[in-house]
Formats: structure tokens, sequence, C-alpha cells
């Protein structure tokens, strides 16, 4: 059985400089802690938990030219579990310009302890950053057909899973509960009817007219299906995803918190 791996298998060599030229001020031999840190990977995740990380990617302009989308979400993610642990409650998105308080943070916050499962969340995120697609030739009722599928849109991947056999829908199964995630998490509000952003919603949504509840039982039920699959195992995701399966509007609290406080005007060009 394979472990879930650190979170070093992410980071760039570039992302070890940007941790190390923050968190380390006594010294200056970076290139040899950067060297160091590469079989570290205990001593990594001590460096991300530093707060001065979050002040810095608040601070630094276009970071998205100086780390990967996977660290800034790593930091993010740490600054939310932080935050929440300061509070009581967390802010439900009714709507653009409606929020109610929902007194959850201790559910929340012990998700977000899970450091495999804040893994994965920042791979989610750091996925939505880039546009892939696939053209697929297929054989139906006796005519053959030429579609191009987008891996960010609910309705393409699910059109897609249902193209191959059973025992071949993981990666199908995993993509549709993510970006029931992501959507839940990061554009709540698109979910609820209160904006009229066509493009947004036919990029990630398709032709689906989904509510918020819709996309929180597809998600439940879409990585409940994936854990059963020997890849998520060799992976060593079973487990996450299982307890995203589970916990799956609870894993959403820390998107809603992420995207309101701390990256809400950049959503539409980050995730484009």
């Amino acid at each position: 059985m394979k472990v879930a791996m650190s979170y070093l298998q992410d980071l760039t060599e570039g992302d070890l400089y940007f941790i190390v030229k923050t968190v380390v001020d006594k010294r200056q031999d970076y290139d040899y802690i950067v060297d160091l840190l590469k079989d570290k990977p205990d001593l990594v995740e001590i460096m991300l938990d530093d707060e001065r990380l979050f002040w810095r990617v608040q601070e630094e302009k276009d970071i998205f030219l100086k780390i990967s989308p996977f660290l800034l979400f790593t930091i993010l993610l740490l600054q939310t579990k932080r935050d929440l642990e300061r509070t009581s409650y967390t802010m439900e998105i009714i709507s653009k310009k409606e929020r109610i308080p929902v007194f959850d943070t201790k559910d929340t916050v012990a998700l977000l302890q899970n450091k495999d499962l804040r893994a994965y969340l920042a791979r989610i995120l750091a996925s939505f950053t880039k546009v892939d697609s696939t053209t697929v030739v297929y054989r139906a009722r006796g005519l053959t057909y030429q579609r191009q599928f987008s891996e960010l849109n609910f309705d393409d991947v699910l059109e897609l899973a249902g193209l191959v056999d059973f025992p071949y829908r993981y990666d199908f199964y995993k993509r549709l509960a993510d970006i029931s995630l992501f959507l839940t998490g990061i554009f709540p509000e698109y979910l609820s009817g209160s904006t009229d952003d066509d493009q947004l919603l036919s990029r990630y949504i398709g032709q689906g007219k989904r509510s918020i509840h819709d996309y929180e039982e597809e998600g439940r039920r879409y990585y409940d299906l994936a854990a059963t699959y020997d890849e998520a195992r060799e992976q060593g995701l079973d487990q996450v995803l299982s307890l995203l399966a589970e916990k799956f509007t609870t894993a959403r609290k820390p998107l809603n918190y992420l995207a309101e406080n701390f990256i809400h005007k950049y959503r539409d060009r980050w995730f484009t």
C-alpha cells in the first residue's frame, strides 16, 4: 500500500527558496538549507506553518510568478486554520450580499488539522488555475463522433465518464467530486442564483442547473465512489477521499473562508 506523500512532491525548488528566505532570518546559506530540506519533509511542514509566509504573499505583487499555486494555496489554507482557531463561527454564504453565522469552526478546524487533507485541498485549487481539454473520438449508434471535453466542466467530465467502463472511471469520479467541492467552496454565490455570470457558469458547470445542495450530494457520491478504487489506495488517497465524502459540507467551509477573505478580488483572474 502506498502512503500519502509529503508536501515535497508538489513544491518546486523556487518554492523552497521562497520558504527559506522568508522563514530563515539568521543564516544566509540558502542553497545548503534548500538542499537539506529536500530530504526533510517534516521540517518543510513545520516551516510552512510560519505565519510570516502568509504576510509575505499578502505583500507580494504577481505572486503566481514567484511561487507555485500549490504553495500559495497551502499558505492560505494554513492561515485559514489559524484564523478559524480564533473564532467560533464561519459565515455561510447565502447569496452575493447575504451571510449568516454558523457555529461550526470546531469541526472545520479539526478537518484542517489533517495534513493530507490540507495538501489535497491545495492540489484541487492549484489544478483549477489551468485549463486542460481532451478531444475524444468515439462511436455511438453506428456513427463516429469527435468531441472536445474540458476537465473543468462538470457536465463534460460526467459525459466522458459514461464513455468508459466502470473499472476505468477513477480519475473521472475524483474530478467530478473535485469540481463540486471547488464550486461550492470558491464560487458558492454563483450557485445560489444571485448572479448572472453565464460565462463562469458554463465554464465550470456546463448546462446543468444545480444548487449548492445538489453539488454537495454529487461531491459526496463521487468521492465515495473514487475511494473504492485501487488507484486511490495506491496513491494514498483512499482515506482522504472517504473523509471528504463523509465531511463534504465541512470541507467546503475553509474554502469559503479563503475565497471570501483572501482571494475574492483575484478569483476570476486566477481560475481562468
